[in-house]
């Protein structure tokens, strides 16, 4: 059996206190130290909660770090051109040696992302596709034409292109319908967040189905506190998404309790078929370290 892999978030909305400039750095390097697969990054134009610009955060990860992945999760497609998401993540592909994954999501939860760079949210499902075909036309490395509804332009190759030929592999977020089909056909991976393991299940039926024999990545976003309480981390992700979750949605979703039953419930996620988690520390910036360690042991519990 292939070893599954394992990912930590080290940047997401910042609830409480911001931390100071270094912060992000070692987190990097006790990710990488911690023998985690990748470090991820999340997105946000404007948010409830101060947020480090995606790209920026990988960059600072990747001069630090040497052999971990850095993923964009989720970039937020819509908001942006193509070809300058093209231009960013070829120069962090090539600057890294080739360890970028990008996971693309639609947004829509907070408004105010739309409003501050002037994009209906209403078009943010048709401009998430179209902008996904354009990614993979201008990371190819060759000089591309493409015309459709939102990018149009000729003749046009980004320089230097990134390390990994075709680019970085395009993960899609999300869980809904139109989620599992963009990962189907047009995703190299499927990373869906507050899904339980049937639900996870369900949806690679479904996504293996539509993708017609494309190697499809299966893996899926747990928000995690190890050693914590069902009522701590609803809380905090109540604050940290500015909605109120049940104590229903945190026992289904997440990962929350000693040790040995995160690594229980990880291998529950396992089981259902994922190969990559990626957890989501439920925690202010300051104790995200600790989590780190305590998760890197979950990990490889799980994983045995």
């Amino acid at each position: 059996m292939t070893r599954p892999a394992f990912g930590v978030q080290i940047s997401g909305p910042l609830v409480g206190e911001i931390p100071e400039r270094g912060h992000f750095g070692r987190l990097a390097v006790a990710a990488e130290q911690g023998g985690f697969d990748s470090l991820w990054a999340g997105d946000h134009v404007s948010f409830l909660h101060p947020l480090l610009d995606v790209t920026v955060a990988l960059a600072a990860c990747s001069a630090v770090t040497d052999r971990i992945v850095l993923g964009a999760g989720v970039l937020l497609l819509p908001l942006r051109a193509p070809a300058l998401v093209a231009r960013e993540f070829a120069s962090l592909d090539y600057l890294s040696g080739g360890r970028v994954i990008i996971a693309i999501g639609v947004g829509g939860e907070s408004p105010k992302d739309f409003e501050a760079v002037g994009v209906p949210v209403r078009q943010r499902g048709a401009r998430a596709d179209e902008g996904m075909v354009v990614l993979r036309e201008l990371l190819s490395g060759e000089r591309v034409s493409f015309a459709g509804r939102f990018s149009s332009f000729e003749d046009v190759r980004i320089e230097p292109g990134p390390a990994q030929p075709g680019g970085p592999p395009l993960w899609v977020g999300g869980r809904s319908a139109a989620a599992i089909r963009r990962a189907a056909t047009l995703g190299d991976g499927w990373l869906p967040l507050w899904v339980s393991p049937e639900k996870l299940a369900d949806g690679l039926v479904q996504v293996r189905r539509q993708a017609e024999g494309r190697p499809i990545t299966a893996a899926v976003s747990l928000p995690a506190l190890v050693d914590g309480s069902i009522e701590e981390a609803r809380r905090y992700l109540s604050r940290r998404y500015g909605t109120e979750f049940s104590t229903h949605a945190i026992e289904r979703y997440c990962l929350v309790g000693s040790p040995e039953r995160c690594a229980e419930r990880a291998r529950e996620y396992l089981a259902a078929g994922a190969e990559y988690l990626v957890f989501n520390p439920a925690v202010e910036p300051g104790r995200v370290a600790a989590q780190i360690e305590s998760l890197a042991e979950v990990a490889d519990a799980a994983a045995h």
